[in-house]
């Protein structure tokens, strides 16, 4: 199977605290056993994220360094008219009305394109997408 991994899965493992922290410790395995996607956006937004909850360099290098080792990390400027692809899905989802972020339908077009089977997160504002399988906990 083939996952994109959001930033509130990756976050959540990584700060103990977090009210979600226990369940994305129980699966991990969905990183472990299957091809997971992120986006440079989502590594930029989990390691600034965690900088900024957890002020902690040790726990900010080892969740880099993780999502090195266990994601492929797609550079969305490979995809043709990305930034358009993106507005285009967020308008359509915000019209006149604020519903969804810029970097989830972000999230939306990596998932068409690489044609992966589902979306890890625990972001709410996914159930909002009719173009994606959401992983159930």
């Amino acid at each position: 199977m083939k996952y994109f991994i959001d930033s509130s899965f990756i976050i959540s493992l990584f700060k103990e605290t977090d009210s979600n922290h226990e369940i994305a410790k129980k699966h991990i395995n969905i990183i472990d056993k299957n091809e997971c996607y992120i986006t440079n956006g989502i590594l930029l937004e989990v390691i600034t994220i965690l900088m900024k909850r957890t002020k902690n360099n040790d726990i900010v290098k080892l969740a880099y360094a993780y999502l090195l080792d266990n994601f492929i990390i797609v550079d969305e400027y490979n995809i043709k008219h990305y930034n358009d692809k993106v507005m285009e899905l967020f308008l359509k989802y915000n019209n006149n009305n604020f519903k969804v972020s810029f970097v989830d339908c972000s999230s939306i077009i990596i998932y068409n394109h690489y044609r992966l089977d589902y979306v890890v997160s625990f972001d709410k504002g996914f159930k909002s997408f009719n173009e994606i399988e959401i992983y159930q906990f």
